[in-house]
Parts: C-alpha cells; structure tokens; sequence
C-alpha cells in the first residue's frame, strides 16, 4: 500500500512523532506531504524568538484581511504584502503570549533597521503603539481563520507587560478558543505598579470559563493575590472539568516566614487566606482532577483536609514546599487514598552545608506522618528528599508495591542502613539517586554493589569514581535492563569505564539500554579503542543513548 493510499488521519498520525526540522523536510518530497505537513509545523509557533527570526510575523502578516491591513495604515507599519499559500492561522493550536510579543518586537526592530539603518527607538522598550496593534491584529486573524486553540499561555509580570486583546476577539468566532485544554496563567502582580495595563488578561480570565467547557489542565503560578485574580481561578477550578493543576506560589519573600510574621501581617495573611479558597475549591473537581502539583507552597497555616475530597486523585506532587505541621494529618489518616504516584520534595534551601548537617529534626516525623497518611498499596512511584531509616522503614510498611524511587542524600549520616533497607524492597524496579556532596558517593556506590538485587533500572546521578565503579560492576547482583552512568570529567578514564560495563554484561547478559552522561556523547567523538566496546555492546543488542534522552523521572 502506497503512503497517498492511507487515510489522512492515518498518516497525519505517523509525521506527529517528527520533530520540527524533519517535518520541514517534509515540505519539500511533493505536495501531499506538504499539505499534511504544515498544519503540525504551525500547531505551536510561538516558540522562543531567536536572532534573525522574522519569518513566523511575516507570515502571520500575509494572512490579514482587508480590515486588518487597514487597521495598521495610521502606525506606519510597513510590510511587503503578499498571498500566503495557506490559512496558516487556521492550524495554530497553542499560543504563548509572551513569547508572540517578543516575535512582534524582533520583526519591528529588524524592519525599522531595513528601513532606517539604525533603529531610531528602540522597540524592545515595549513603549512603541505598533506592538498593540500588531498583537490585536494577529490574535484576531487567527481566530477568524477559524483556529482551534487547544493551549493558552500568558504570563504578566512586569510594567510594560503588552496586554491581550479585548475579549471580543476570542468570543466572536468560533472555534477560537471554545475548546480550550490547556490553560497555563503566570501573574506576578507584585512586580506591576499599574493595573490597567493587565485589565484585559483579567476580562480573559474572568470569562474564559463561561466561554470553555473542556479545560482539563491548568496551571496557576502567582506571587500575589488580589480578590480579582482570586475570583477568576476560583471560576475555572469550579466550571472546568480540570484532571490536572498545578499551584505554584512564587514570591520568596513572602512565603517562607514564620508563622508569628503571618499572621501579624495583615495582607500577608489576606493572601493566605485567597490560597486557601483557591485550595477548598478543589473539592469542585473531586470526580475529575486526577493530578495536583504544589511548588513553593508554605503550608504552615494551610490545612491539607481538602485532599480528603479528591476521589480521583492518582498523583500529587509537594515541590519546594514546606511549613508541614503534623495537625495537618489528622483527617487524611482516616482517608483511603488511592494514590499511584507521590512527590515530596521538601525545601532544601537549609539542608545545604552537608558537612554540618545535624538531621532533618521535626521535618522527619512530618515527613513519615505524610508517607503513613497517603501512601498504600495503590502506590508505585515515590520521590524524596527527606531520607532517613525511618522513612525508608516507613515506605516499605505502606508502600507494598513500590516499583520507582527516586531519593536525594544530604549527608553520610545512616548511609549504610539507608541503602541496605531500600535494597530490600522486592517489588523495586526503578531507582533513581542524587546526592548533595559527592565525597561520600564511593560509600554510597560500593553499598549497592553488595545489596542491589531486584532493581532493573538504575539511575546514579552523580561521579562515580573508577575503582568504586569497579567495585558496582564486580559485585552487583541486580540484572540491569536499564542504566545511566555518570563519568564527568573522567574523558581520559572513558575506556575503563565502558570495559567495566562491558565485563557486567557478559556475567550478567540483561542490559537492553545504557544511558552515558550527554557531555561525552554529544558529537559521538569516541576514539578507536572506546568505539571497539561501544561496538562490542551493541553487538549484544545493547542501545546507547544521551542520560537526558532517558531521564524522564
């Protein structure tokens, strides 16, 4: 069967998986695949802008009407017009605000360049009034193209944030954003000394949840709250069938106090306060949100009962979080979770200094309170940074069937017991180790080269000396599927360390995937002797790739 035989769908379905400089190859075979072809290129345009990149805005340009070309007269905007060979606005599924501005901006500074010479202001100032227009224009070429935007990202977080159009744009054509799924917010109101300049992006919000009805995936980053922004995410989470959400509190110098500075802060508090509203109003998504992510939360006066409604929870995720207070777990003792994946990863601002490092103190009992009150037999895939006997013991009492753990080691300290006991989980498959401080990695190393039995997948994210990687290699028992190495700044060394894998898997004969540090492998520049193992091991069906192509965790 001949590929113009397929369907459409099919073998739009097969160019998906090529990246953007494959597809771009595409373009040029005939025009089947050039018709195909182009609707996945122009699904994300506005990519991060790069020098010299101005075709994307004098692409969009060509695509204007009549009216809109008319609109840009009175700003001396100056283009060459042109047919474009397609309604490229009709294909775009994402948009990135930020990222569409600073498009308009580098083709304004370059035009004016071929114009002038020089550029007599400078546009990246965000001063100039052709910025607005352009952003208005292009926002509603791609809507009355008939666009169907899947995406939305905006993020407004300094005085010469551009606005959005106003929301007449999105509501008077459709699809537009009708069957919006993704909707990403970042508002750094903080950092904004005028409101006006944002009342636009609050209409779009405020709104944006009476227009949709299939926004499955938010994510909310903010550094203040004010009752309008409050109001408009509380109306998403309560009208959207959300699976997904993401918290993300950024303002360090609010966050991360003590709880005596709180609560005598008035609008410090006030803005707690908001968070909490945001946090019960999850109850709303109890049948549908399936995933929820903290970052840079303080929970010292949040309480976590609202987890308790979420039936469908299956992950959750505590990143850069802290102020954990053992009330908190009270209600979440008595809930059956049935969570399948966990992440707490505490704040480790002040567990750094490893060589002094005293304990995690209280954070530790927290830590096991939080593991004994969410983890089950449902659970599979765990993430820590708090590491000690004790939560290890922990974790193997509530965790049955945990097959993925990725930990970080902040000191020496019960290094031995810690590893031994991680070693005896049977049902582990997946092991991922990062490390503060490599000066006790050869201890770390050589205690699981002689207790490793049942993990598949091994990730060491961090140097391994040569004679402790020996040691790993002579002694482990585990029969590796999977494995990451780490060799940086051993290049003379490289050989001795491809020998030793290689003398594993002739006792062994289990390695499918050797995943090498990116440093050593990004022009593949191996000599003679490395390429002969390199050779010998995918002789034994072994692939090698970069350790970022494999590290998804």
């Amino acid at each position: 069967m001949s590929l113009t035989s397929l369907p459409d769908e099919c073998f739009t379905g097969v160019l998906f998986f090529l990246d953007n400089k494959s597809l771009y190859k595409c373009l040029f075979v005939n025009r089947y695949y050039c018709k195909l072809s182009i609707p996945l290129i122009w699904r994300d345009p506005f990519i991060l802008p790069t020098p010299r990149q101005f075709s994307l805005i004098n692409t969009l340009i060509s695509c204007l009407n009549d009216d809109e070309i008319s609109s840009l007269i009175p700003c001396a905007i100056n283009f060459n017009n042109r047919t474009p060979l397609f309604k490229y606005g009709k294909f775009i599924r994402k948009i990135d605000h930020d990222y569409c501005v600073r498009h308009i901006i580098s083709w304004l500074n370059s035009s004016s360049r071929r114009s002038y010479g020089r550029v007599p202001t400078d546009v990246s100032r965000y001063q100039d009034c052709r910025i607005r227009k352009l952003v208005n224009v292009i926002y509603h070429m791609i809507m009355r193209e008939g666009s169907n935007i899947q995406e939305f990202v905006v993020i407004v977080n300094w005085n010469n944030f551009i606005d959005l159009p106003n929301f007449s744009t999105f509501s008077s054509f459709k699809p537009g954003i009708m069957n919006l799924k993704s909707l990403d917010i970042e508002a750094y109101l903080d950092l904004i000394n005028d409101s006006t300049i944002y009342k636009n992006t609050i209409e779009f919000l405020s709104k944006v949840s009476r227009l949709c009805n299939s926004i499955i995936n938010c994510e909310l980053c903010f550094s203040r709250l004010d009752n309008a922004l409050t109001n408009t995410f509380l109306d998403i989470i309560k009208l959207q069938p959300l699976e997904r959400i993401l918290i993300d509190t950024e303002n360090y110098s609010v966050n991360f106090r003590p709880l005596e500075r709180i609560l005598n802060d008035t609008e410090n508090h006030s803005e707690m306060e908001n968070i909490e509203k945001i946090l019960y109003a999850l109850e709303f998504r109890s049948k549908t949100l399936n995933e929820l992510s903290f970052r840079n939360m303080d929970f010292q006066i949040i309480g976590l009962s609202f987890l308790s409604k979420l039936e469908k929870l299956e992950r959750l995720e505590f990143l850069e979080c802290r102020g954990f207070v053992s009330k908190n777990y009270d209600t979440l003792s008595k809930k059956g979770f049935h969570l399948k994946e966990l992440k707490l990863w505490h704040e480790e601002e002040f567990f750094y200094n490893t060589r002094v490092f005293n304990g995690f103190g209280s954070t530790l009992k927290i830590m096991e309170e939080i593991i004994n009150s969410l983890c089950n037999e449902s659970l599979y895939k765990l993430s820590l940074n708090i590491i000690a006997p004790e939560t290890i013991k922990a974790v193997k009492e509530s965790c049955p069937n945990l097959s993925f753990l990725h930990i970080k080691i902040f000191s020496e300290q019960d290094l031995d017991s810690m590893i031994t006991l991680i070693c005896e989980i049977s049902s582990l498959k997946f092991l991922k180790i990062e490390i503060d401080h490599e000066y006790y990695a050869s201890q770390l190393v050589k205690t699981l080269g002689d207790y490793l039995n049942f993990v598949e997948y091994l990730f060491l994210d961090f140097h391994i000396d040569l004679l402790s990687f020996e040691y790993f290699t002579k002694n482990c028992r585990a029969n590796l599927k999977k494995w990451i190495i780490y060799i940086e700044g051993e290049e003379d060394l490289r050989k001795d360390y491809l020998k030793y894998v290689n003398n594993y898997q002739k006792v062994h004969n289990s390695l499918k995937i050797l995943g090498i540090n990116k440093g050593y492998m990004c022009e593949f520049d191996w000599t003679n002797d490395e390429l002969e193992i390199i050779n010998s091991l995918k002789d034994q069906s072994i692939n090698i790739f970069p350790s970022d192509e494999l590290d998804k965790c």
